[in-house]
């Protein structure tokens, strides 16, 4: 499980973990909020002072693996295999690689 606030962060939940939210920090954290909840992957972070007996009630309902198994479904892998391929097809074609995706 990761509990942070809704940043980069918010992308592991691919991976199956469940993520708590803490409030976010900013417009693009608000956008990425709205992105957890939409795929249903988010638990929005209550009083950290009960934080003890919120995970083990998250756990105990399923709350934590519905979130892990919502995230796991809903978020889309393979962005590595789809650069490797737009680099790979640049390079035998020779067309310029985009400046975002050129390597140092």
């Amino acid at each position: 499980m990761l509990w942070t606030k809704p940043s980069e962060l918010s992308f592991f939940c691919g991976l199956g973990l469940p993520v708590l939210v803490a409030p976010p920090i900013g417009s693009q954290e608000v956008f990425n909020r709205k992105w957890l909840l939409d795929i249903q992957a988010e638990i929005p972070q209550e009083d950290p002072r009960d934080a003890g007996e919120l995970l083990f009630d998250l756990r105990n309902e399923g709350r934590l693996a519905e979130a892990a198994w919502n995230g796991f479904l809903k978020v889309r892998k393979h962005g590595t295999y789809a650069i490797r391929d737009l680099l790979a097809r640049a390079t035998s074609s020779q067309e310029s690689v985009p400046e975002s995706l050129a390597i140092a």
